[in-house]
């Protein structure tokens, strides 16, 4: 009777256990179907909002890329009263810091959101405008008013610098941009040639 007594407490103390251990894993797989929903509803949010090449996203795309200045100082000197061009570098900023979220939120993959929008493109933005991310962190007095502002956007260009070593970023000059295309041209019917 004892042993029965024993085996049957056995039992029930397993039984316990197994019920226990069920409702656990039942409440991680639910815990983890939220998260999941909430991460996927955010990056559906986002994606929404962001401009595909668009005719507004192209015009402000290559308003910018076209521009010429060498330095800081003489993009102040060349277009510093010019709206139009503060809010195109604005605009790509802010659809780059917002795939920079996606990219850092791990909401999507750096393959992924390079199927979307180019590499060199991302590159070229921070690259000729980061004096511009920089001078919006800084108050008159050289204090980090604003340390978070675009840093979505410089982690995804500093990914893609070390996935991509040798991306170009955007010409500064008319000549820059002749003897590219040159060069490309000319690996282009090498290319061709040999195939």
């Amino acid at each position: 009777m004892m042993v029965e007594k024993e085996v049957m407490d056995l039992i029930q103390i397993f039984s316990w256990f197994a019920t226990a251990t069920g409702v656990c894993f039942a409440a991680y797989y639910y815990i983890t179907t939220l998260k999941n929903a909430e991460r996927e509803k955010r990056k559906q949010t986002i994606l929404q909002k962001l401009p595909a090449y668009s005719k507004e996203f192209s015009e402000s795309y290559y308003s910018l890329y076209f521009l010429k200045f060498k330095t800081r100082q003489e993009f102040f000197e060349k277009y510093g009263n010019n709206q139009e061009i503060y809010s195109n570098i604005a605009y790509m900023m802010n659809v780059y810091n917002t795939l920079g979220i996606l990219y850092s939120e791990k909401l999507m993959s750096i393959e992924d959101i390079m199927q979307l929008y180019p590499p060199n493109a991302v590159v070229g933005v921070f690259e000729r405008f980061e004096f511009i991310i920089t001078q919006t962190r800084l108050n008159s007095l050289g204090k980090d008013l604003n340390p978070g502002f675009m840093v979505p956007f410089e982690q995804l260009y500093h990914e893609l610098k070390k996935r991509y070593p040798g991306i170009e970023s955007w010409p500064k000059t008319d000549e820059e941009l002749a003897e590219r295309r040159r060069l490309r041209e000319i690996n282009i019917f090498s290319k061709i040639q040999t195939q």
